[in-house]
């Protein structure tokens, strides 16, 4: 009599204690949003039984080679690094020695050619992550997901430099002509101040009909000629009035052969003999230009060196090995868990694990975000115990700002200098996820079934933090060009669902998953395909295991749900 008071007391306090728990998860699951994993496959609304722990291996493959644009239209991932005439968009520090070239030949709409740029991108992203959840109580299920990552970029940078018209300056080490350069370039700047100076000096005697007289006029428009003649050679050879070099080194200069390269020279021609006339001494040095054009071994040094202002990695293959992605914490909640019904709310918690990107690698991708997100989210699955089924689900990542270090441009001006390295506060877009999940039961294991999943991602916002490095004035406005995403994805799978038969009636789960972006827009929003495969397993670590699984049917396990997620 005493043991059944006790047992039943027993029981009270149990039952109490649980619910106390309950209660503190429900003031959770509010306090930090209600969420789905957001690198969910699988879409089952299932709680895992108090005392059981279930271990996944998920292993995740998805790649791209394309994206869509802002009008919904595919193009190639190398698209911002593909030109058929490369330039100051792609090499900002060329804008300045671009502009004194075209004053000199008299064209201010020249453009500096390095040829036409061909870049293949092929980027993947793979994933190892161990899936943990624990059951609490029969109701509330513990998760956690840690991901191992790995990113790769396939590049294939090809230049066509016989359609472009510059080559390595003469000053740049890579010419093989650097000394000699600088001294003819030296030699040249001291005759050109020589022979402007005594026509100056006549103009000052008076000479030329001095002080009022055509003559005069010309005289002091070629004094007025050749010194600016002098400072924009200076600004195209990277020197600086007396030709040392100074500062960022100009690294292309017209070809000794191309059309610009010949009226630089004829320029330079023109002005001497003028002073000449005007009985100056001869001007006899002869600027340096380059024979030969540049290849993407040189686009590629040139990228390398810091001599050059950009200091970042060359246009090639770039791997991470296996890190640490963005580990997730969070909590389930059942609402229904019924064997025709069951409705699941659950929040999930992102923490800032993972590796960046390398600001300084145009072409790398991290291994994750690396800032806070709190998800919040529904599952629901309907199997009215026919063959078809039917599940969806939605939801909601606040992604929190942090500050990180990035080149600040926008993707259509993607090789941006070490000028614009700077720390910004980042604040990713919000993200809206929705998918429906047909399904059909092939048998009491086998499930087939059928993905129509959306995605949306609001435009990122970038603030300055700080004065810069460089001290140069930066719009990081700029980095959110183009940033927000949607797309439509489709895809399906196969769920295997077993009830073991060791009488603890734990279930056995593997299965895989394709998913595949079909539409999209935004101007870098990914054509992705990707797969999963993955295997989960349930282990009781306490309890006695009497009670039935609420999600098992006694003799026929209901199907499961496929992903939210894209991979």
């Amino acid at each position: 009599m005493d043991r059944r008071i006790d047992g039943s007391a027993g029981r009270r306090i149990r039952r109490s204690h649980d619910r106390s728990i309950l209660r503190s998860a429900a003031l959770l699951l509010c306090a930090v949003c209600l969420a789905t994993p957001a690198t969910a496959q699988y879409t089952d609304a299932r709680l895992v039984p108090k005392g059981v722990l279930r271990i996944g291996f998920e292993p995740q493959y998805s790649s791209y080679r394309e994206r869509f644009d802002a009008a919904g239209l595919t193009e190639p991932l190398g698209t911002d690094f593909t030109d058929s005439a490369a330039g100051v968009r792609l090499f900002p520090t060329l804008a300045t020695p671009q502009s004194a070239l075209g004053s000199i030949i008299g064209d201010p709409s020249y453009a500096m050619n390095l040829g036409a740029f061909r870049t293949t991108l092929d980027a993947d992203h793979r994933q190892f992550p161990l899936t943990l959840q624990f059951g609490l109580l029969g109701r509330l299920t513990l998760t956690a997901r840690v991901p191992l990552v790995t990113t790769r970029s396939q590049v294939d940078f090809v230049v066509d430099s016989t359609v472009g018209d510059v080559g390595w300056n003469q000053l740049a080490t890579q010419s093989g002509n650097s000394a000699a350069a600088l001294q003819d370039i030296q030699t040249l700047f001291a005759e050109l101040d020589a022979a402007a100076a005594a026509v100056d000096a006549r103009i000052a005697a008076g000479d030329y009909g001095c002080p009022s007289s055509p003559e005069c006029d010309d005289a002091r428009e070629a004094v007025d000629d050749a010194r600016q003649l002098k400072l924009d050679l200076a600004a195209l050879a990277g020197v600086d009035g007396s030709g040392t070099p100074a500062g960022i080194l100009t690294p292309f200069a017209p070809l000794t052969g191309s059309s610009a390269g010949s009226a630089l020279l004829a320029a330079i021609q023109d002005v001497t003999a003028r002073l000449t006339a005007l009985g100056a001494p001869a001007v006899t040095a002869i600027y340096p230009l380059p024979a030969a054009a540049i290849g993407a071994g040189g686009v590629n040094e040139m990228l390398a060196d810091s001599a050059y202002g950009y200091a970042a990695s060359p246009l090639a293959f770039t791997k991470y090995s296996m890190k640490l992605g963005d580990i997730e914490v969070g909590l389930r909640l059942g609402l229904v868990q019924s064997r025709s019904f069951r409705a699941v709310l659950a929040t999930t918690v992102r923490l800032p694990t993972g590796k960046l990107d390398d600001p300084d690698n145009y072409l790398d991708i991290g291994t994750g975000d690396k800032q806070p997100d709190v998800e919040f989210g529904f599952e629901g699955a309907w199997e009215p115990g026919s063959f078809l089924g039917l599940a969806g689900s939605a939801s909601y990542n606040l992604q929190l700002s942090h500050n990180l270090v990035r080149r600040v441009s926008s993707h259509v001006r993607p090789i941006a200098p070490l000028t614009t390295r700077a720390t910004v506060a980042r604040k990713l877009g919000d993200e809206l996820r929705a998918a429906l999940h047909p399904s059909l039961r092939l048998s009491p294991a086998f499930t087939a079934y059928g993905t129509v999943a959306y995605y949306r991602r609001a435009s990122n916002t970038y603030d300055l933090v700080g004065t810069p490095p460089s001290g140069e004035a930066l719009d990081a406005s700029e980095l959110a060009f183009e940033t927000s995403m949607t797309s439509w994805s489709f895809g399906g799978g196969i769920h295997y669902y077993h009830m073991g038969r060791s009488g603890q009636n734990l279930p056995i789960e593997a299965g895989i998953d394709y998913r595949a972006a079909f539409q999209g827009e935004g101007g870098q929003t990914p054509k992705y395909g990707g797969v999963t495969f993955y295997l989960r397993l349930h282990w009781r670590l306490f309890g006695r295991g009497e009670e039935q699984p609420i999600e098992a049917a006694p003799t026929e396990p209901p199907p499961a749900e496929p992903s939210t997620e894209p991979s």
